[in-house]
């Protein structure tokens, strides 16, 4: 355990195949966060259950509590985690370094993830009808798009921008 995780009540609201919440458990282990584990199971409706949505009202995971604070979001629990347990570093010292990861970070929290997540993926077939094929399709175009602009802001390895690991390998 972290020496600045001490006396501190840590749960959180994950899912295990959420790339989301995969982020932030990563984090958490890098950092060496103890933390209570909450499974919330997507497949079955538990993010709609009354439950959850106390500690969530979007009804999305992640969410870190941190002494009955509840934190929303990868992106915002993830600099959290780094504001409050900076070691090991997840972000370099320099700021413009850290708006360039920073930005690798963004684009896939908010321009791949978001369009692939399970909300959007049954809206598109109860909603909107399409068949497995056509979300199938939604998917994979989304995912192109995003990783072929991803792949040109990463750095000789063997991580995302160079020598070290940081958010942006998270």
């Amino acid at each position: 355990m972290n020496s600045s995780s001490r006396g501190k009540d840590v749960q959180l609201y994950t899912y295990f195949r959420s790339s989301a919440a995969y982020r932030v458990r990563i984090a958490l282990a890098l950092k060496g966060i103890a933390y209570a584990s909450v499974p919330v199971n997507l497949l079955k409706g538990a993010q709609d259950e009354n439950a959850f949505k106390a500690v969530n009202p979007q009804g999305r995971v992640p969410a870190l509590v941190v002494d009955n604070d509840v934190l929303i979001q990868s992106p915002a629990i993830l600099e959290y985690l780094e504001d409050c347990y900076p070691h090991p570093p997840l972000l370099p010292s320099l700021p413009l370094d850290r708006a360039k990861i920073r930005g690798v970070c963004s684009l896939i929290a908010c321009d791949i993830h978001p369009l692939n997540n399970i909300g959007v993926l049954r809206y598109l077939r109860h909603w909107m009808g399409q068949d497995q094929a056509s979300i199938d399709a939604w998917y994979a175009h989304w995912i192109r798009e995003g990783f072929d602009a991803l792949e040109c802001f990463l750095k000789p390895g063997p991580f995302a921008f160079g020598q070290h690991l940081t958010l942006a390998d998270v």
